[in-house]
């Protein structure tokens, strides 16, 4: 067995999702990564409890909107699990003030059903890598959302991002993702990476989706 399919080597990942149908697409779409694995698949919030404390899963991979409950609180306990957990949302766009709860309670991407089922494997790694995607309806929403209007005056220096940086984060903001800004802007995929860090360290924010909200909030978007 090669290293990349070593059981020792691949992130668990458990599904939260009440559509039998979806659940086994997603399912299929990521157990066609080597380097990912389904611990579980629940179909309701108490059964995605259980899975999660037995499992201890590297990610979350959930819908909002669950029979008995809200995914906003399985994001939450991602957020503060004393093993590293990140969530990352696949849903429809009809409930937002859920999609805001979501993004507030450690959501680290939120994608919609019907455009990125098949793609879910590249995405949840690249969430495990330290990415946040975002589908352009959820990223144009937050521009208006939390746009410029909640703070006003001159940037703190330690917060001010290069022309580069500004850039990049212009594109983050629009939905591209890291491959994307690379080959538009005509810099390496690790190029884009620096930047994106040095944006989280100079707005002290921990994902994509967060420092898209700040930026915007302090008026820099």
């Amino acid at each position: 067995m090669s290293e990349q399919t070593d059981p020792a080597q691949r992130h668990s990942v458990l599904i939260v999702e009440d559509r039998l149908h979806t659940a086994h697409r997603l399912r299929a779409a990521i157990e066609a990564r080597p380097e990912l694995y389904v611990c579980g698949v629940a179909h309701d919030l108490a059964t995605a409890w259980t899975m999660f404390e037995r499992q201890k899963p590297r990610l979350v991979l959930t819908d909002l909107g669950l029979p008995d409950g809200s995914g906003v609180e399985i994001i939450a306990a991602a957020a503060a699990a004393e093993w590293d957990c990140d969530s990352l949302v696949v849903s429809v766009f009809g409930d937002r003030r859920r999609a805001m709860e979501a993004i507030r309670s450690g959501a680290k991407g939120y994608l919609l059903k019907g455009e990125t089922i098949e793609d879910m494997g590249q995405q949840i790694l690249e969430v495990i890598q330290g990415g946040s995607p975002m589908n352009p309806k959820i990223a144009r929403y937050l521009l208006n959302v939390l746009g410029p209007a909640g703070e006003t005056g001159e940037v703190p220096e330690d917060q001010r991002l290069t022309q580069r940086e500004l850039e990049v984060l212009s594109l983050v903001a629009r939905g591209y993702k890291r491959r994307e800004i690379s080959e538009f802007l005509d810099i390496s995929v690790g190029t884009v990476g620096i930047h994106i860090n040095n944006t989280y360290k100079k707005l002290d924010v921990g994902s994509n989706i967060e420092a898209v909200a700040r930026a915007s909030k302090i008026g820099l978007l």
